[in-house]
């Protein structure tokens, strides 16, 4: 293969690159993109006709032995981690002249990053949506003991589908470490006292060239979450050297009431966001169930939900998911505390509760308890999210069409009529029936339908639900009570 595939300027694509075949199977059709080390290609795969994205080393580092070792370490752990929120290595090789290229799953998406910076602030169930898919990744690197250690916005791609959510797809292992696994190779390509990664997303203990663990990952994911849900960036400062004061004296800010994000979630970024990695959550699966349970507003009480106490005269209670609930952790000053359990405490005279079996009863209006159905919680989060008519009239059929009808909860089936509903009226009564099962899981999907705008196509007097307004914002302030 001709040499001049690989860029000799970090800007530009080389002029011959475009049709060279890589190898006999890859034909080069456009460049995607270029970074500080490599550049990232459209290829085909002569053989199955299938496009995917072929990645090289730029040619002034193609000589480098410890980035030859960075990208090598990329290919391995990229495919040993089978997951559909991590873009898949599908091939690795070298070049005739040097170098080597890694070709991967194409994503026709975007980054986080330039979401972010184009929205503002972003609602915080999409972040929550994002947040858990990150967090699964996550989950799966970790279980092979991958650290990915410069996980940032432009590391994350997102992919729009039909239902107007996004598949995140985490990019990047080039700098993960491999703490403890024979399925990929150790070496000192790392030390203590080496500092890798991005400022203002590292954790104090990475920026500090200390020893890391799978914690860091949950820092940086912390700070994404913070930054998605503020529009703004957390950790500034005129240097490097500044930024890393900052963040190592003080906390980070709290979320902003104002935005309006459920204390549990605020809670939880807090928890990420801890200098003391001893004091995050667990693992990220625990956060990945937790930014689950919130996207589908599954979280009630007596829902095997443990708490959150901030000591206090009057103690509040913070519901967050049951999957945190075997981290037990005392933060310096606010004394956060972590439990689990159903968020009762046990009592002397407590009795064995009856089986599982025992216990479920169909679903009943007023009940606030059922749980949505494990194949409906897609279709239920775009009902409560997405700005696309024609997903969540898609989504509202598969709920309302589930079989058996008794295992939907009722809020779930009245959001679900509420999408279908095609007049004023009708629309009416099912807002009354919320408003009677006083469930707040229907919060969302009422917000939603108020933001209407009052003149639309096709509707008398311009205003659609003009006899809704004064009965939904009645419901959404009782719901919100």
């Amino acid at each position: 293969m001709a040499s001049d595939l690989i860029p000799t300027n970090s800007n530009e694509a080389p002029p011959g690159a475009v049709g060279l075949v890589l190898d006999n199977r890859y034909k080069i059709l456009d460049l995607l993109g270029v970074g500080g080390m490599g550049a990232v290609y459209i290829a085909e795969h002569l053989t199955l006709h299938k496009q995917v994205a072929l990645k090289v080393i730029l040619a002034e580092f193609a000589d480098n032995e410890e980035i030859a070792q960075r990208f090598t370490r990329e290919a391995m752990a990229t495919a040993q981690i089978d997951h559909p929120n991590v873009a898949s290595a599908l091939d690795y090789g070298t070049l005739p002249e040097g170098g080597a290229y890694l070709v991967t799953q194409l994503v026709r998406g975007h980054s986080l990053e330039h979401e972010r910076t184009s929205v503002g602030k972003m609602p915080w169930r999409t972040v929550a949506h994002i947040g858990s898919q990150i967090a699964d990744a996550l989950s799966a690197a970790h279980a092979i003991h991958v650290v990915h250690r410069d996980l940032k916005p432009d590391n994350i791609l997102l992919e729009p589908r039909d239902n107007g959510l996004f598949l995140v797809k985490v990019l990047d292992f080039g700098v993960a470490r491999v703490t403890e696994t024979a399925a990929l190779p150790k070496s000192d390509l790392t030390r203590m006292g080496t500092v890798i990664g991005t400022p203002g997303y590292m954790a104090p203990e990475q920026a500090m060239g200390e020893k890391i663990s799978e914690k860091v990952d949950l820092y940086s994911l912390g700070v994404i979450l913070w930054e998605c849900l503020t529009g703004k960036t957390l950790w500034t400062g005129a240097t490097v050297s500044d930024m890393f004061t900052a963040q190592l004296a003080k906390p980070a800010p709290p979320i902003d009431k104002d935005l309006e994000v459920p204390p549990e979630f605020a809670a939880l970024i807090d928890m990420l966001l801890d200098r003391n990695p001893a004091r995050r959550p667990e693992s990220a699966r625990h956060v990945r169930e937790a930014l689950r349970r919130l996207t589908h507003g599954t979280i009630a009480v007596g829902q095997n939900a443990p708490v959150i106490i901030r000591p206090a005269a009057a103690p509040t209670k913070w519901l967050i998911p049951a999957a945190i609930s075997a981290l037990v952790v005392v933060v310096a000053i606010v004394g956060i505390v972590m439990s689990g359990g159903t968020g009762v405490p046990p009592t002397s005279d407590s009795k064995p509760g009856p089986t599982a079996s025992a216990e479920r009863k169909d679903p009943t209006p007023g009940d606030t308890k059922a749980v949505v159905p494990a194949a409906l919680t897609a279709p239920l989060e775009v009902l409560m999210t997405s700005a696309d008519k024609k997903a969540r009239k898609l989504a509202a059929d598969t709920i309302a069409e589930y079989e058996p009808a008794t295992d939907v909860p009722p809020y779930a089936r009245n959001v679900a009529s509420l999408e279908r509903q095609s007049t004023c009226p009708g629309k009416l009564a099912v807002v009354e029936r919320i408003a009677a099962d006083a469930d707040p899981r229907a919060l969302p999907a009422l917000e939603l339908l108020s933001k209407t705008p009052r003149k639309e196509r096709g509707c008398d007097g311009g205003d659609c639900i003009a006899c809704l307004r004064e009965p939904l914002a009645r419901t959404i302030g009782q719901l919100e009570k």
